[in-house]
């Protein structure tokens, strides 16, 4: 996967958490990975926003990070272990939920 393909999938990784993450912060990923072509340190980052405000983390968007960690050869990263622990947790709550309802 050339440079070019990596920074296109972190783009739309970072795009779908436009809505979800501080204004701030997403200006800070979006410059690391289109300004300066830190895309690891974005990632990196995105994840560890998503723990410390435990923001909501939909399908598409773990699918999205998880594509990008693999092409950048980090899917076995302590982060994104970490966030398959989260967000499997947070599915087992949404389901909890709907099965009291």
């Amino acid at each position: 996967m050339t440079k070019q393909e990596i920074q296109a999938l972190c783009a739309v990784a970072l795009e779908s958490f436009k809505d979800v993450l501080p204004p701030e912060r997403f200006r800070d990923a979006h410059d690391w990975v289109h300004r300066y072509g830190e895309w690891g340190l974005a990632m990196e980052h995105v994840i560890d926003w998503i723990g410390d405000l435990d923001l909501p983390v939909d399908q598409a968007q773990f699918d999205a990070i998880e594509h990008v960690m693999a092409a950048m050869g980090w899917a076995e990263s302590s982060r994104m272990k970490w966030l398959r622990g989260y967000f499997a947790s947070l599915r087992s709550g949404n389901s909890r939920e709907g099965e009291s309802a």
